[in-house]
């Protein structure tokens, strides 16, 4: 599986065409990154796939209690937050954490009034909610945002153009 993390990304970046299934991307919000656009093969509009983000916050809070971390809540103003950040990358045609004006994830937490000072957030764009998991898992920035025992509260959306192109993004909160 190839997976484009925020940090390896150059800042000359071309857009990026699908004539099949598109290569799976991940990116921590601890890393500062450049947008990569991408050029959706026959999109339509964007549609949250709620099942997969239960199962994606399901699949989190596992790998959480493999370490003994406790689970953490499912916050609704979180999943806004997050649902927000996959309809705007679907919709627009990116992925990055900031977004192609220049908004990062910092800026829009404190547009939302998150009060706290400890936030996190992972994005993929992948096929299904397994592979997503598994880049997540398998990337040292994600998984770090995962298991981190500062955290409590948990945002989840999933949102999908079709054809396997699919916005998977985790909000995470110390508060």
């Amino acid at each position: 599986m190839l997976a484009l993390v925020a940090g390896s990304v150059s800042a000359a970046l071309p857009v990026v065409s699908f004539a099949t299934a598109p290569a799976p991307m991940v990116s921590s919000s601890r890393t500062v990154e450049q947008t990569i656009a991408i050029a959706l093969v026959n999109p339509g509009s964007p549609v949250t796939i709620d099942a997969d983000a239960r199962t994606l916050a399901a699949d989190l809070n596992s790998e959480r209690a493999k370490r003994g971390l406790p689970a953490l809540t499912r916050d609704a103003a979180l999943d806004r937050i997050a649902y927000a950040k996959a309809v705007d990358m679907a919709a627009h045609g990116y992925f990055g954490h900031t977004d192609p004006a220049g908004v990062t994830f910092a800026d829009r937490m404190r547009a939302a009034h998150w009060a706290t000072t400890y936030v996190a957030e992972n994005i993929a764009f992948d096929r299904d909610e397994p592979h997503a998991n598994a880049a997540f898992v398998n990337s040292p920035g994600h998984y770090a945002n995962m298991i981190d025992p500062n955290e409590r509260r948990l945002g989840v959306a999933v949102v999908t153009v079709g054809h396997g192109e699919t916005f998977y993004v985790q909000v995470f909160s110390g508060n």
